[in-house]
């Protein structure tokens, strides 16, 4: 049997050609797996190189991130708008916490220390593997030194690390907040300039790189081991705006929003009509910076806490996104009659009216197959009028008749080359996008559309657009492109950027600006005397438009938009001003009532803070001045109320309850908001104050030198004529000593004048 075996064994046949090529097909297959394997290492080795380096190096590398410092946003004087605030962020490795009863004693007390959340943290505690967790983030110092002495007094050692880090702050609080907009937990801009600007504010973030072993734990804590490629800090900005102008603008812009509570918010622009720079930008209501995430308006916030879920989140949601709107740029209206300056601009570089072209007006306008419009003073009417006093009464049916000898095809044009066919291009996120939708194109607009556009309805504008065509008409005819920012600042504080001036073109004469000017400046002195500032000549526009578009209930009004728009001195303009009441609820909703004042309060104090001299006129001298009353014998609650009733003011001597003599005497005339001194028992008279020498100086310069000395001015010699007045007589000798509230007549040349 063995044998038989054997035989078998050593009888087997010799391989196949079949075989052979199977075996020869399947080492080629081999050798090109080989191949290609090779090829691939070739690959990776050479051409990809860097590729798979830089991936294995992530695989050996924990990245911290180093916040960069922010720049600053300054104003125009560079005060501090928005500043960057050194913070701390503490971090956690929890591969380094070596047992279970560490991870509940961090979680216990730190989540006290911190108040944050214990069982979050304490699941942060169990990632054993991870070198990188942000326990919190951006605490103050105080905060920051709490926890570091907690962390010695444990004797903790490569679990924790403190950061340095930053938080945007806000001076000012809510002040400027729809301009400058805020920013996230990281820092980066989400509204406004903040937004606009983020890749110059924001700097280059750094790192603290720190190698890791096989298993994704930590290498020794060992300089090899670790590098720092420092953060580059962010470009700072300069604005246009100029803090005080702001804070008077809004601080007026308020108070009537609030009286006149107002729905849909109100808002209010100052330019500077020869740069188009903007020295302030409000809107009411708005928000705090610092808090830019709590509902400011009380009632939105009352009717949001009644809802629940989704529907209470969409309410926030939307509530918030409307206070953080910027208003002024971001929404349009229908302009009213702010808007027949332009019409009447056009008339007149058309050379189709003068001042002395005569209108007259019946109370309606009538076209062919359209309803009769009316006059605001309907059933009543304006009769015949010049063109001059036709602006000066807003006569509807007066603009609309000059809208017919304008045309279409011109009124297109003008309406164009003002710059209310497209967005203003000012450096601002959210101008609104304007579409041929918002006004009559040329191949469309009827003569109907023509009449209800040369009184400012049936089309929207934005106010940013509105102020740029009125800064237009105040400088000459230039069109200006409105910026805010003005210079760009890197960490050192030298200027990187320049932003300058830019003309878009000209769109009217010098001359018809010129008598623009005067007209407008009669509208104030006749039809919006609430604008009126003494000295200054204050050229404006009133504006009350119904939103027509805006359905109405059942025996309701419907809303309206209140507006004045303006500029100041007519003679030689400087600034120029619109401001909007959008959706007043009060029984008297006309611009000339709501917003003309709010104008009249901006420039009475702008104009004198940025050193413009008013300009008095007689009748304006002697309006201002006021008749000392006697209020000698009686008590001095009574004499207080007797001047304030009067427009001045009282300065008690002495500590008696009965005015025993006063200065300036019963009968005198002093400035209005003069100063009466009354002295009561105890009062020493005999403390006479020395007169300054208000010779050759300005009339602000001696007004605030008469102040300060206690002393009232009485001035003459006030005119129209151009140039600077200076004093030059006075009534009491300089350095003589005089009762405080002696009046002191001066007497002003024009430095023009002087040899």
């Amino acid at each position: 049997m063995k044998n038989k075996i054997h035989q078998q064994d050593v009888s087997i046949r010799a391989p196949s050609r079949q075989m052979w090529r199977r075996s020869l097909l399947i080492l080629a297959i081999v050798c090109l797996c080989f191949a290609a394997v090779g090829g691939k290492l070739a690959v990776i080795q050479i051409g990809e190189y860097a590729v798979w380096q830089e991936r294995a190096m992530e695989q050996q590398m924990s990245n911290s991130i180093i916040s960069p410092k922010r720049g600053l946003i300054y104003d125009t004087n560079m005060e501090v708008l928005a500043q960057t605030k050194e913070v701390a962020t503490i971090i956690m490795a929890p591969s380094e916490i070596p047992d279970e009863a560490t991870r509940t004693l961090i979680a216990d007390e730190l989540s006290v220390l911190l108040e944050i959340n214990r069982d979050a943290l304490y699941k942060k505690t169990g990632k054993k593997t991870s070198l990188y967790e942000v326990i919190k983030a951006k605490i103050d110092h105080a905060l920051c030194d709490t926890f570091i002495d907690w962390v010695q007094e444990h004797q903790f050692t490569g679990i924790f690390r403190v950061i340095q880090d930053y938080k945007r702050e806000y001076p000012l609080g809510s002040v400027l907040s729809c301009v400058l907009g805020f920013t996230g937990t990281d820092n980066y801009g989400l509204e406004g300039l903040e937004a606009k600007y983020d890749s110059q504010l924001a700097g280059k973030a750094g790192r603290v790189v720190t190698a890791k072993n096989g298993w994704g734990d930590a290498m020794p804590n060992d300089l090899r081991y670790e590098s720092t490629i420092e953060a580059e800090a962010g470009n700072s900005l300069v604005l246009t705006i100029d803090e005080t102008i702001q804070r008077i603008t809004e601080k007026y812009l308020e108070i009537a929003v609030k009286e006149t509570a107002a729905t849909n918010r109100g808002a209010a622009i100052v330019m500077d009509v020869q740069t188009g720079a903007i020295l302030a930008m409000a809107t009411k209501g708005d928000y705090d910076l610092n808090n830019p995430r709590v509902i400011t308006n009380p009632d939105t916030a009352a009717q949001i806490a009644l809802l629940a879920g989704d529907e209470q989140n969409a309410a926030v949601l939307e509530a918030l996104q409307k206070q953080w709107k910027n208003k002024p740029i971001s929404e349009f209206y229908e302009p009213g009659s702010v808007f027949k300056v332009f019409t009447a601009s056009t008339g007149v570089q058309e050379g189709l009216v003068t001042e002395n072209t005569h209108f007259f007006c019946r109370g309606t306008y009538t076209m062919p197959g359209v309803k009769p419009m009316k006059c605001h003073v309907y059933p009543r009417s304006h009769g015949d009028q010049t063109f001059a006093e036709a602006i000066a009464h807003s006569c509807n049916p007066a603009f609309m008749t000059l809208g017919g000898m304008i045309g279409g095809h011109l009124f297109c044009q003008y309406h164009a080359a003002f710059g209310f066919t497209e967005p203003t291009g000012i450096d601002m996120l959210g101008e609104a996008r304007v579409t041929p939708t918002l006004y009559h194109v040329e191949e469309s607009i009827k003569p109907v559309d023509v009449a209800t556009s040369a009184i400012g309805q049936t089309f929207k504008v934005t106010p940013i657009q509105m102020i740029t065509g009125l800064a237009c008409v105040a400088n000459g005819g230039k069109l200006m492109k409105p910026y805010v920012v003005r210079q760009v600042l890197d960490e050192n504080g030298t200027v990187i950027e320049d932003i300058q001036p830019t003309v878009r073109r000209t769109v009217i004469s010098e001359d018809t600006a010129k008598r623009m000017a005067a007209m407008m400046e009669g509208v104030v002195e006749i039809g919006a005397k609430n604008a009126y500032v003494p000295g200054y000549h204050v050229a404006g526009k009133t504006g009350t438009s119904v939103k027509t578009d805006q359905a109405a209930g059942e025996g309701a009004r419907k809303n309206v938009v209140a507006s004045f728009g303006g500029f100041a001195p007519s003679y030689d303009p400087r600034l120029a001003v619109l401001v909007l009441i959008d959706e007043p609820q009060t029984t008297i909703r006309y611009g000339g009532q709501l917003s003309a004042p709010v104008a009249q309060k901006i420039l009475s104090e702008a104009l004198p803070y940025l050193g413009v001299e008013p300009r008095y006129t007689d009748e304006e001298i002697a309006s201002m001045n006021r008749v000392a009353p006697d209020v000698t014998g009686g008590t001095v609650s009574a004499a207080e109320n007797k001047l304030q009733s009067a427009q001045l003011q009282a300065k008690i001597v002495g500590s008696g309850g009965d005015v025993l003599r006063q200065v300036p005497e019963a009968g005198a005339a002093i400035p209005k908001n003069g100063t009466v001194v009354l002295y009561t028992e105890g009062g020493n008279e005999s403390e006479n104050v020395p007169v300054p020498n208000f010779v050759g100086m300005t009339l602000a310069e001696a007004n605030s030198a008469a102040v300060s000395a206690g002393l009232n001015l009485s001035i003459a010699g006030l005119d129209d004529r151009d140039g600077q007045a200076v004093i030059r007589t006075q009534s009491v000798e300089a350095a003589a000593e005089a009762p405080p509230g002696t009046v002191v007549r001066v007497e002003v040349l024009y430095q023009d004048t002087v040899e």
